[in-house]
């Protein structure tokens, strides 16, 4: 079970929703932990906010008891490797975060490893600078078989044709015969900088036969298998930097994909009037699916336990306070998680 607060907190660091101060006095409570969202929560953009930082003190151990509050950042941005961001972080909040501090949008991908270590498996989304970054990142976890757009477009560039690779790319391009390779899903690492682009590439082995990029299925085998599993990092239709208006994230990009995807299917089959009940094979992880809430759960576990002297030392479950600004995402996922436990009770 975990509880909600929203961002005000920051202004008055550490308080309850109701307004009573978490640390009032120096006698020791139960074991408490801390899940933050980043984005506007701590950070403005690449603004970070004092207050965060004094948040940050406190947690280290700044507090009346000297003792250390296990805390973690729950957040569906992404595209770089844990290591990466815990340093990021470190800089930003003037104190040592650790990887296992960080829960990026696809960090719980690393659970699919067992499924698809050795399988081919198509890379969409991410950053492209440093060049090969966002495929490292996948390949950190242990996948093994990882192509990225611009190694299709790098081996059939009609195949997208209103645009070359940049030219510094071509370093990072994993040159592949791929009428020789069967993909077996697609990840969606983190929001795609070329929406035209992959869009086309998943819809094309969506509808390819047995996953080779170039080949179609037949009408009858559109209506007999489900086209291959793609899997979005997290869910997100908004997001908030220091722009003045939401930006749109990954389920934006999602809801257009599955428009396309809708129509195209639609196109090829309209003398059987089959797409009802065609559907992408989608699987979604960051905020709010509960999913990526047990794995930081696990890690808060952790955490206590690397810091207490009690080997059998646990956080309660109603000790543990999720901090964010998303309705959809952080509130969302944090009332849903605690729905999930109250009923395996």
């Amino acid at each position: 079970m975990w509880h909600m607060l929203r961002t005000n907190i920051l202004r008055s660091p550490l308080k309850f929703s109701n307004g009573r101060r978490l640390i009032t006095s120096t006698r020791y409570h139960a074991p408490l932990a801390i899940a933050f969202d980043i984005d506007g929560v701590l950070k403005q953009g690449p603004k970070v906010l004092p207050e965060a930082i004094r948040t940050i003190r406190i947690l280290e151990g700044e507090n009346p008891w000297k003792r250390k509050v296990p805390y973690l950042f729950i957040t569906n941005s992404g595209g770089k490797d844990e290591k990466v961001r815990a340093n990021d972080l470190s800089n930003d909040f003037q104190t040592q975060v650790l990887p296992k501090q960080v829960v990026q949008a696809h960090t719980v991908m690393q659970s699919l490893v067992e499924t698809y270590k050795d399988k081919a498996i198509l890379m969409l989304g991410g950053p492209d600078y440093p060049p090969g970054s966002s495929r490292q990142v996948l390949e950190g976890y242990g996948f093994t078989q990882v192509y990225t757009a611009h190694d299709l477009q790098a081996f059939a560039p009609p195949s997208f044709p209103y645009g070359e690779p940049k030219k510094d790319q071509a370093c990072a391009i994993r040159h592949a015969d791929f009428s020789k390779v069967s993909f077996e899903a697609i990840f969606m690492l983190h929001d795609s900088r070329e929406w035209g682009r992959d869009i086309q590439y998943a819809v094309d082995l969506m509808r390819s036969d047995g996953g080779v990029f170039g080949t179609v299925l037949t009408n009858e085998e559109i209506r007999a298998r489900k086209p291959i599993p793609i899997y979005f990092s997290h869910g997100d239709l908004l997001w908030g930097n220091d722009f003045s208006v939401a930006r749109l994230g990954q389920g934006a990009f999602r809801t257009a994909l599955e428009a396309v995807f809708h129509v195209r299917i639609l196109l090829t089959t309209y003398k059987q009037r089959v797409t009802n009940g065609i559907q992408l094979n989608a699987h979604t992880f960051g905020k709010p699916e509960t999913s990526t809430y047990e794995y930081a759960n696990g890690l808060l576990q952790e955490l206590l336990l690397s810091a207490s002297e009690d080997s059998c030392a646990q956080i309660p479950p109603e000790n543990v306070w999720m901090i964010g600004d998303n309705p959809y995402s952080d509130i969302l996922g944090t009332h849903y998680h605690r729905l999930i436990n109250d009923r395996c009770k």
